[in-house]
Order: C-alpha cells, then structure tokens, then sequence
C-alpha cells in the first residue's frame, strides 16, 4: 500500500483579544498553538500579555492602541473587521526564512467571554508569494535568452508612455535585429543559433545602464526602453551595443553583426506610433547595409 500523500499544513495563527478591566490596553485572553510558533513562548506565557499582530514593535503599539480606543468608545461593531500584510516578521531562529503575514482582526461576540472580543488570524503566505513571483517571472521571461519576453515589455512600455505624458520625462527605444540570423541557421544548425541569441542577451544585459530595460522581442529581434534617455544619447548606447556586438566571437558562428534603429518618444505619441517609428528605423538600417544604427 502506498503511503498517503503528504498534506501542506495550513499555518494560521489564532489570537483571541479584549480589552484590560480599565480600558488601557488590549491583552491576549487565549492563543492558538501556531500563535506560539509564528512568536515564540508558550501559551501560557501569552495569556494576558499584549498581542503581536505586526514584527515591527512601533507599528504594532500603534495598530494595538487604535483597536483598543475603538474597542473602549463601543465603535467596533460585530463583523468589524481590520486587516492587512506584515512585510517586517523576522524568523525565531537562524535557521528559518522570514515569514510574510497576512492577518485580520475581526470584532465578535464569542460564548464564554462577557464583553465582545477581537479575533486575531495570522496567515503564513510567505510560500504562496513565492510561487506567485515564480510563475510571474516565468510568464514574462524568455527562457532562452532570461530576458524580458514581448508581453512584459509591452506592459512596461505603456506605463512609460504614461510617465512621458504626464510628467513630461524623456525616454528612447532602440530595436534591434540580427545581420543574416537565417544563415547562422542554415549553416550551422538552429542549436548555434540559440546560443547566438543567448550570447547576444547577455552582452546586452551586460552593456545596459540599470536603468535600461531590455526584451526580446520575437525571433532575432530585441527591443531596449531607455528611460530618461534623449535620441542622441540612446544613439551613442546603440552604437555601443553595435560595436561590442561586433568585437565579440560567437563560438562557431565567428563574428555576428546587429542593425539597430533608435527613436525618441514624442509627447502624447501613441504606442502604436512610436512602434512603427522605431520599426522603420531599423528597416533603414538593414536597407543601407547592415551593422549600422539608424534614427
């Protein structure tokens, strides 16, 4: 018989809280055991000390005084409800990863308790965070070359354009293709070409400000967002990248060229203009010969 399968333990911690006798403060009046773990200290240690909803001890004593006024005023009604994410939870031992807490604080009525309470849940979401950003990263990634793929850099794109019209800011975009990829291809095998695209993106990545983000747009052709940037001065980060392109050696396909086309957003100019723009930029380039920039 196979063994069950192993169930993911669902780490949420439980506080139940009230108010001390004159109204001063908010005490613990009962923990659940993953209370215990997510702070440290046994339950009995808890009851009747002051809850931790956040690590950050300021945010928390100011979380703390805000329930405990509304609490002792009668304002927080049955359902009333406060929540929010920690980013500040430290682990209880070197050897444990920070956690990420999500908790909410509910105002109930509970049997056995004569004033209405506060319920405190804690969540761990940590893990669920961490998957997310993975599949994220994933579903914007190139896995070829680790580059941004074509969706996330159109996304990036629209918020830059966005910036352009509202704040007036500068930016420049530089399209760049390979010289004769096709031939790389027929003579040497599409595994040669796959690690022409790869080298390429990590010359790029390695030739670019931090600022600069860059994609592959689709086939041999990548595209760069200069943020900040003028049309002269991304024209000189193009020739740049050209001439570092053009001294680098591509295992078996030897030396390999780029043609590249530069344009600088215009004000109130639309994505699909400034598309096209940068698109006939480069079609110049190939058309007066190749391994050259256009603007």
């Amino acid at each position: 018989m196979s063994a069950p399968p192993v169930r993911e333990v669902n780490r949420q911690a439980i506080a139940v809280m009230g108010a001390c006798a004159d109204g001063s403060d908010l005490t613990i009046l009962d923990v659940s055991d993953e209370y215990t773990r997510f702070w440290g200290g046994e339950r009995d240690q808890w009851l009747g000390a002051s809850p931790r909803i956040v690590g950050c001890d300021i945010e928390n004593r100011k979380l703390l005084r805000k329930l405990c006024r509304a609490l002792a005023k009668g304002e927080l009604g049955d359902g009333y409800s406060l929540s929010g994410l920690d980013k500040s939870s430290w682990p209880l031992s070197a050897n444990q990863p920070p956690m990420l807490i999500e908790w909410r604080v509910t105002a109930m009525t509970m049997p056995g308790y004569v004033e209405r309470v506060l319920v405190l849940v804690q969540r761990d979401i940590s893990k669920r965070v961490e998957k997310e950003a993975e599949l994220e990263r994933l579903a914007t990634t190139d896995m070829l070359t680790g580059l941004y793929n074509r969706v996330r850099f159109d996304r990036l794109l629209k918020t830059e354009l966005r910036r352009r019209h509202r704040y007036v800011r500068p930016f420049s975009l530089i399209m760049l293709d390979i010289d004769f990829f096709k031939a790389i291809n027929d003579s040497h095998g599409h595994d040669v070409g796959d690690q022409v695209l790869a080298k390429l993106g990590q010359l790029l990545t390695q030739n670019l400000r931090k600022v600069d983000v860059c994609a592959r747009w689709g086939g041999e052709e990548f595209m760069i967002l200069a943020p900040e940037t003028s049309l002269e001065q991304a024209v000189q980060l193009a020739e740049k990248i050209r001439c570092c392109v053009r001294q680098t050696r591509f295992s078996e396909a030897g030396q390999v060229t780029i043609s590249l086309g530069v344009v600088e957003a215009r004000l109130n100019e639309s994505q699909k203009s400034v598309m096209k723009r940068v698109d006939d930029a480069l079609y110049i380039a190939k058309e007066q010969g190749r391994d050259r920039v256009s603007y």
